[in-house]
């Protein structure tokens, strides 16, 4: 047994272990901690895609997918979270760990689009995620029946004027991507075209097909099928250049429709929190990867093209006008929010 007397001793023997404990466990954290964020990613990363499997959201980012594994090292899966447009796998991924190993493909409409159409999400899109970088561009094309009486999209504007409330145009639904883009046209050269939602994006098309309605907004890929097949007319895309898989068509401002210029994106964010030198790492591996002529390649085959690469301060930037230019068109349209 020990005496009372003795606990001077014992506690000064304490507090020298104590000292050589910590001193030990500094100087180890010094020796392994920049190993450690080096070592970024020890397993394989999840890309959690909020749409249905089979998509193009989903294939754009299956294919981009092995190409930024091969740059991390590591394989990169994807996981399809689908619901409520979007609104289940960015809520899903909000509430991850801050650590890499979980990342979000977000879209336009996860991120500029649903925090004007809904009235409340499950996740904040400004505060709840850390834009990482986008990889691809999903523009989109204004298309017709194929026997519309215009030649061209100016032809198809006077037509419109001539006999305003006559025509109509379908889209995927409500406060879908396909009816803001149509009423942003629509709003800049002040035509009146009478509005059938649908429940989704086939629907839509075999709408038009069937002659049941005259206009659609598709996304460039779909429209390039379509035509192909001669079931629709073209008339112009909504990006600056035009589209390498329908060269033949040409953009809104070759047309004379300057204000036309919008699209769809693909990119990829993690939780608010992430270490700045897992962001570094992560935006390091999407700009090799998007530099690849096989990237490139293959994204155009689904319709899609390249984002242009931008420091990762600058795309946060980006997505924050993002949200704002799509706010304003969803507003000057009137279209409601959803409950």
């Amino acid at each position: 047994m020990f005496s009372t007397s003795s606990w001077p001793g014992i506690r000064a023997c304490l507090r020298h272990g104590r000292a050589q404990v910590v001193a030990l466990a500094v100087a180890l954290c010094t020796v392994w901690a920049p190993q450690a964020v080096a070592a970024y990613p020890e397993r394989p990363v999840t890309v959690v895609v909020p749409w249905p499997a089979g998509g193009a959201t989903d294939l754009a980012t299956r294919r981009f997918s092995e190409a930024l594994g091969k740059e991390l090292g590591v394989a990169v899966v994807v996981e399809n979270r689908p619901g409520a447009t979007g609104m289940v796998g960015s809520s899903a991924v909000a509430k991850a760990a801050p650590d890499g190993y979980t990342l979000l493909l977000a879209t336009a409409e996860t991120h500029a689009i649903n925090p004007y159409t809904y009235s409340k999400l499950p996740y904040d899109p400004a505060r709840d995620f850390t834009p990482v970088a986008a990889f691809a561009v999903n523009p989109y094309a204004l298309v017709a029946r194929r026997d519309f009486p215009a030649g061209n999209a100016r032809e198809l504007v006077e037509t419109v004027r001539r006999q305003p409330g006559k025509f109509t145009y379908s889209s995927a639904s409500l406060g879908s991507a396909s009816q803001i883009v149509m009423e942003m046209f629509k709003n800049a050269e002040g035509l009146d075209i009478l509005h059938v939602p649908y429940q989704g994006e086939a629907p839509a098309v075999a709408a038009l097909m069937g002659g049941q309605v005259d206009l659609i907004v598709l996304p460039v890929g779909r429209a390039m099928t379509f035509r192909d097949s001669g079931k629709v007319k073209v008339y112009a895309v909504t990006l600056d250049q035009r589209f390498p898989g329908m060269a033949d068509v040409p953009t809104f401002k070759e047309e004379g429709f300057d204000a036309i210029r919008i699209a769809n994106w693909f990119a990829l964010m993690v939780p608010h929190g992430t270490p700045a030198d897992v962001l570094r790492k992560l935006e390091s591996a999407v700009d090799t990867a998007v530099r690849n002529p096989d990237t490139a390649q293959g994204l155009e085959k689904l319709g899609l093209d390249v984002f242009t690469p931008m420091p990762q301060p600058r795309f946060a930037d980006f997505v924050a006008q993002e949200r704002k230019r799509w706010g304003a068109i969803i507003e000057q349209a009137g279209i409601r929010a959803k409950q």
